[in-house]
């Protein structure tokens, strides 16, 4: 079926959060079937969940799976809805994907093209003039624009994220949801007591004409240290995906994997934030040097590995290319820019 195809995808991006993702799948299938009402030919999501727990790695695996490509997301920050008309930022940054005339003939009323995947990031952080006119516009399928224009959400899938209620979500029993501790009954009824105090913060900050008109309020739970290791295995998954189309492969020994989740697992009430900063310094920064180095050749192997009780990681290139062995320098530090995780 085609909704399992779309499950067995998410779940190879996201880590530990099959129940959200089972929440997405109804709408998205709906959405992409065309075999909707036309009032109702869009869904709408509001996903919860402290930061680093997969809400933002969900939606550009969908894009990836649907477009081949991550990126084919629009995205809205609500933390630049200030001003005096908070919502004209919003539009302003979502207009670019309603450009086609809608199949009704409305010359006013746009259309963006089918299957589109938009994103409205930190919900929280909107004045209550946002959150009133998505629900309007979930109401009537249409998002006002600039220059009196409106736009059609129809054939769209919109996920509103925001990191409200992640304080609930990270005091909520250890491995919940997470084949730990609780029986399957008191992990369920768990699940709801979560499910109900979320939908009640949702109702009082964003008000209960949102939480009505959206197609399902999905908890993302927090990342336990079982996780990482699973994480990690797709960060190195996708380095090798971007490694090969230079013709080179990465390989890390096990002592290396060690090193990566010890620093990763610092502070899980950041999710797996800390294991993809440590895995961009130590792995991704040394690797893009070695390449604008030129050290690097199609045919090449990397083998990452761990020396003892050493604070860095050892990069050896295959005999084969006669490269030296390349150690990241301690000394030299490394600033990276996080991208904002919902």
């Amino acid at each position: 079926m085609f909704s399992d195809v779309i499950r067995s995808a998410l779940n190879e991006v996201v880590v530990g959060q099959s129940r959200a993702i089972n929440g997405v799948i109804p709408g998205v299938t709906r959405v992409l079937s065309g075999a909707t009402p036309r009032e109702h030919s869009w869904c709408a999501f509001l996903l919860l969940g402290p930061v680093g727990t997969g809400k933002s790695s969900l939606i550009r695996g969908l894009a990836q799976t649907l477009h081949g490509d991550e990126r084919r997301v629009a995205i809205a920050d609500c933390a630049q809805c200030v001003g005096p008309d908070p919502w004209a930022p919003l539009v302003l940054q979502l207009a670019p994907l309603f450009r086609a005339p809608s199949p009704g003939g409305d010359p006013g009323l746009l259309s963006a093209p089918p299957g589109s995947i938009i994103q409205i990031q930190r919900l929280e952080r909107a004045p209550k003039e946002v959150p009133r006119m998505l629900a309007s516009a979930f109401d009537t399928g249409t998002l006002p624009l600039p220059m009196n224009q409106r736009a059609s959400l129809r054939n769209t899938m919109i996920f509103l994220t925001s990191s409200l209620c992640a304080r609930e979500i990270l005091d909520e029993p250890t491995h919940i949801g997470f084949a730990g501790s609780l029986e399957a009954e008191e992990e369920e009824a768990e699940h709801d007591r979560i499910h109900e105090i979320c939908l009640k913060r949702v109702e009082e900050q964003f008000g209960e004409e949102l939480a009505g008109r959206v197609d399902g309020l999905v908890v993302f739970h927090r990342l336990e240290e079982m996780h990482l290791a699973g994480v990690l295995e797709r960060r190195v998954a996708r380095l090798n995906q971007w490694l090969a189309g230079r013709g080179v492969r990465c390989e890390m020994r096990s002592a290396a994997e060690e090193f990566l989740l010890r620093r990763g697992k610092s502070d899980l009430r950041l999710g797996a934030r800390d294991l993809v900063r440590a895995h961009r310094r130590y792995v991704e920064f040394p690797l893009a040097d070695l390449l604008v180095s030129d050290r690097l050749h199609p045919g090449g192997v990397v083998v990452v590995d761990r020396q003892g009780d050493e604070d860095h990681l050892h990069f050896t290139v295959n005999p084969d290319q006669m490269s030296p062995q390349y150690q990241a320098p301690r000394e030299v530090p490394v600033v990276w820019e996080e991208e904002p995780t919902h």
